[in-house]
């Protein structure tokens, strides 16, 4: 528990000193010697987390090919941030009465009322798909892991009536903390992207509701209404509204970074003033968000550097702090598993065609987009750019090592993106790095805004005028918020279009696809091209007991820009003679389903086994020809606008 019991304090004010304990002298050394024992248990629980897990590291790197480090990945991940969860919400249990005293009623409803804006704003952007299929290999991840507990992709598995069984899978290369997040929502309210969508957006609401806390409890003088000021920035920042109401890994990235912010916050306020010494239930939730907020995406690992810089701006002493150090030790163990699977995925090139991932010669390119974002009154209001100049040069007046601190936390959550070869926001859907940086940006605006208003108060009219031009001044670059936008336009009519014809679909059928993660988000049975197609070529027989609702071959948004990936299906669809089931149109991109399992594809692709039911033909599950289908497809794939997919760093 806390070393001291420290007083309630306003948003602008530094903690005061705790008033002197009035207990007798020998209660105070029972105190203490207490407090003692439970340093010692805490430093040897750390200790022996970060040997096990260096040992565990070393025989996995040594002892292991590449294949089995990644075969050991979608347990070990799972297995370390259910590790992270439970410490946190222990030591988060254990805090909540110190917690509460400190915050007070009113802050905390004001939390409260930020967490609900949050949620609701996000519904200013129209709910839908923005990266090609990014988000659903997340959701589909996320449904492994809330039915199987393993992060993996699954490449073939039935997903009718509730169940999912997985027959084939491979793990991702990407961190698995978003779809362990999503996981936890599936079990409570199903898989669907309703359900999704719902999640990411109460996450945005919490990240409000964690910045305007950690503000509140940090130990800094700061100007009045910086708390609120920096959350209601944060939730109004247009392209966290745009992206928050996708399922884009961005938002939870930097919800999970809110929450390490918090935590530090109130490691720091709750230290010892005398000693400088922390409390060992504030270290382990530090350790516990920290290593959460590292599962959820590459760079996310530079919140350790953020964490320490904060605690530095506070206090010096927390270099000599142990109970801190051991915290770092037990958050590096919980790590480890993570750390590992970004190890046996280093030979990914990530989409670099010519292998350079990071490199200065993309600095210029990116640069010129990255940093037009903030005075181009595009994608975020120059007045919000104002305003965190303004805060900067407050804090390089007033507080020079917390602008240090914030700064270093902008100039690698931002900057970082800068050197990667797909980090310009001009790159399709990049624009979603932008959210990485959001929080250190809002901190900035927010202590601008705050210190303006501090400045202006005496003034009405002065006062009146700047809230009027801030105002105006940010609901015009929000313009482009409930737009859809063009990118991932074809993403877009892709799942349109799967979504309308899943319902239509007979039970007990399978559908093969490059991106089978589509059909089993939507409750359909599905499997990967390269996985079934042997059993489709060898084992038909087999394959039509087993999915007596048909066999159905998915002609995608790929099909039409790939001509690898059609040239394979255009030969499986005239070596099985297939029918088609369906066909849509959208812009210059075709979508199709064919019934694979023909009576020609049953004779020559049989195998050894017998039909054990009745076979159901096209007409009569459709009844005649489909009102959206037009026969046949391309001669040859249509090539649509560039696509806006691109790969994460």
């Amino acid at each position: 528990m806390p070393r001291t019991k420290p007083e309630p304090i306003d948003a602008d004010h530094a903690p005061t000193v705790p008033a002197e304990p009035t207990a007798s002298v020998a209660t105070q050394a029972s105190t203490a010697d207490r407090e003692r024992r439970h340093d010692w248990l805490w430093y040897g629980f750390c200790l022996v987390a970060l040997v096990a897990a260096v040992f565990w590291a070393q025989r996995v790197v040594t002892e292991m090919t590449n294949d089995e480090q990644r075969a050991i990945v979608p347990v070990s991940t799972v297995w370390g941030m259910h590790a992270c969860l439970t410490l946190g919400l222990i030591a988060l249990g254990a805090l909540l009465g110190p917690l509460g005293r400190l915050l007070g009623r009113r802050h905390l409803a004001i939390g409260l009322g930020l967490a609900i804006l949050g949620y609701l704003a996000c519904g200013l952007a129209p709910q839908t798909t923005r990266i090609f299929y990014d988000e659903h290999i997340y959701m589909q991840i996320g449904q492994t892991i809330a039915h199987t507990g393993r992060a993996e992709y699954a490449r073939h598995a039935t997903a009718e009536y509730g169940d999912f069984k997985v027959m084939a899978a491979a793990p991702n290369k990407q961190p698995n903390g978003h779809p362990y997040l999503l996981s936890w929502a599936y079990k409570l309210g199903g898989v669907s992207t309703t359900t999704s969508h719902a999640t990411i957006r109460a996450v945005v609401g919490l990240t409000a509701a964690a910045v305007y806390f950690a503000l509140v409890l940090a130990p800094f003088a700061l100007p009045a209404f910086t708390p609120l000021a920096a959350a209601l920035g944060f939730v109004f920042t247009p392209l966290v509204l745009w992206w928050g109401n996708s399922v884009s890994v961005e938002p939870t990235t930097i919800g999970t970074a809110s929450a390490c912010f918090l935590a530090v916050c109130l490691h720091a306020r709750l230290r010892n003033l005398d000693t400088g010494e922390s409390s060992p239930i504030t270290g382990l939730l530090v350790a516990a968000t920290a290593a959460f907020a590292a599962y959820f995406r590459p760079e996310s690992l530079l919140i350790y550097p953020v964490a320490a810089s904060l605690l530095w701006a506070v206090d010096r002493r927390f270099l000599e702090d142990r109970v801190t150090w051991a915290a770092l030790a037990l958050s590096l163990a919980l790590i480890t598993p993570n750390l590992l699977h970004l190890w046996s995925v280093r030979t990914e090139d990530w989409g670099a065609t010519d292998g350079r991932r990071f490199d200065v010669a993309f600095v210029s390119k990116n640069l010129t987009s990255n940093a037009g974002y903030f005075f181009q009154q595009k994608w975020y209001p120059l007045a919000g750019s104002v305003l965190a100049l303004i805060g900067a040069g407050w804090l390089a007046v007033r507080n020079r090592w917390l602008g240090l601190s914030i700064g270093l936390w902008f100039a690698m959550s931002w900057g970082i993106f800068v050197l990667f070869y797909a980090g310009g926001y001009y790159y399709g859907a990049s624009s979603r790095y932008a959210l990485v940086s959001a929080i250190p940006v809002a901190l900035l605006a927010g202590i601008g805004a705050a210190a303006l208003i501090a400045l202006l108060r005496p003034y009405r009219l002065a006062l009146s005028s700047f809230g009027v031009l801030v105002g105006l001044n940010w609901v015009s670059a929000m313009s482009y918020v409930p737009t859809l936008g063009r990118e991932s336009n074809e993403a877009r009519a892709e799942i349109d279009f799967c979504a309308e014809v899943a319902p239509t679909l007979p039970t007990g059928s399978l559908v093969v696809s490059i991106d089978p993660c589509i059909w089993n988000v939507l409750g359909r049975n599905a499997a990967h091209i390269d996985t079934i197609e042997p059993a489709l070529r060898n084992e038909m027989l087999a394959l039509v007991n087993q999915y007596p609702g048909g066999i159905y071959l998915h002609w995608d948004y790929w099909m039409n820009c790939e001509p690898k990936f059609a040239a394979v299906l255009r030969k499986l669809i005239d070596d099985t003679q297939a029918t088609l089931f369906v066909r849509k149109s959208a812009e210059a991109v075709q979508f199709a389903l064919f019934r694979l399992d023909t009576p020609h594809a049953r004779k020559i692709f049989g195998g050894g086994a017998v039909i054990h039911h009745k076979s159901i033909t096209v007409d009569e599950v459709i009844g005649g020809p489909s009102e959206i289908t037009a026969a046949g497809v391309p001669a040859e794939p249509v090539t649509p606008p560039v696509s806006s997919g691109e790969p994460t760093p």
